[in-house]
């Protein structure tokens, strides 16, 4: 078996969730950490007992010479080291969102192709087995032909900034049992229900300063149709609750012959619905899958074991990917094509009706909106 040696940038929270997942799994060794500030360096370096930490990425590719690099940083920096990364044949595991804009997200995969370099996002919902196992009742027609989907946000956050953070999830989540997308259509307004304009455009850490930047963001509710190329439609609703629920965060999936529903952002709790018609009355049938609610003991996981599953499990798909010269299952594809239904949202409420997929031009819709008031267009 091959040993894989990882380093990671960016040694703060996710840096940490990632470095335990590593630790955990015997083919995968923690080489080398790099962070801009001293003291996370320092902390995250005791905690994990990793020597070789660096205020400079680049210098630590071409000393450390890593095999994967994790990305766990914030959007602004997702770019620059998944480009450097693969431009040294190192394999790069990156957070959610990809990008800022599609510009920087066709770039890291252009240049990971290029270099035959395997490039994962961390949509870990994808890792889970509820999925697996609802696509496989999906393609033994246990709830007939699927034509609708409808999902609905954790609640928490204003519309613009769930979309990079939960949203991506979510969207991704949804892509996963519909495909690829053939058009969106979106509206989004604000708490007090006028509609959000081009002054409503704000930068995520303006609407919370407590949030992750993901650059500019727009609208506080939402609701969103996509329909995807294979004929499944799906709408999508940010409704901006003041607290979060997890238990609310998930999709419906609606077949002609019964209904799947699926919850949670890290864990998963389903439920299926067998019949052509479904009324509050009537009992959705819960399902159990052990090999993800319980450890290896039997005992129950509670979110942060599920988590750290995940975790694991996202990183041995990336390895199976590299030793297979497959895609990994949330791939940077996946990642960008994502982002490209988070600013087919805006793009398409900037222009009050539909737009079709791919998304053009590629820059940022909402920089595209005031540039273009301002006179100074962009294409």
């Amino acid at each position: 078996m091959k040993n894989y040696r990882i380093a990671i940038i960016g040694l703060g929270g996710m840096g940490g969730h990632h470095a335990q997942a590593v630790k955990l799994e015997t083919n995968c060794e923690i080489v080398a950490g790099a962070e801009i500030n001293p003291e996370r360096a320092k902390a995250w370096a005791e905690r994990f007992d990793v020597n070789a930490i660096y205020d400079d990425y680049e210098k630590m590719f071409d000393e450390q010479k890593p095999d994967i690099v994790i990305v766990p940083t914030q959007a602004p920096m997702h770019h620059s080291p998944t480009i450097a990364a693969a431009q040294r044949g190192v394999h790069v595991f990156c957070e959610k969102p990809i990008a800022l804009n599609l510009i920087q997200a066709d770039e890291m995969v252009e240049t990971c192709d290029k270099h035959n370099v395997k490039f994962a996002i961390n949509h870990i919902k994808r890792a889970s087995l509820y999925n697996r196992y609802v696509l496989s009742l999906i393609e033994k027609g246990e709830i007939g032909d699927v034509v609708l989907m409808k999902a609905t946000d954790k609640g928490g956050r204003k519309a613009g900034n769930s979309l990079m953070e939960m949203g991506t999830h979510l969207y991704d989540w949804i892509r996963l049992f519909g495909g690829d997308v053939e058009w969106t259509h979106a509206h989004l307004m604000q708490m007090d229900g006028r509609e959000s304009t081009i002054d409503d455009i704000k930068h995520t850490q303006d609407v919370h300063p407590h949030d992750r930047d993901s650059g500019l963001v727009l609208g506080e509710r939402g609701h969103v149709s996509f329909r995807f190329k294979n004929g499944i439609h799906a709408d999508v609703q940010f409704l901006a609750q003041p607290q979060t629920d997890d238990n609310a965060y998930g999709i419906d999936i609606i077949g002609t012959e019964g209904r799947i529903a699926i919850r949670e952002s890290v864990g998963t709790t389903m439920f299926i619905h067998r019949g052509q018609h479904q009324t509050p009355a009537q009992a959705w049938e819960p399902v159990h899958l052990p090999d993800e609610d319980t450890d290896e003991k039997g005992n129950q996981r509670d979110k942060g074991s599920r988590r750290l599953y995940l975790q694991r499990l996202m990183l041995r798909d990336l390895i199976s990917a590299i030793e297979e010269d497959r895609e990994p299952f949330a791939s940077g594809k996946d990642g960008r094509d994502c982002l490209e239904m988070i600013h087919a949202t805006w793009e398409s409420h900037r222009q009050k009706g539909r737009v079709s997929m791919p998304l053009t031009p590629r820059a940022h819709p909402l920089e595209r909106w005031k540039r273009d008031m301002s006179g100074n267009a962009i294409n």
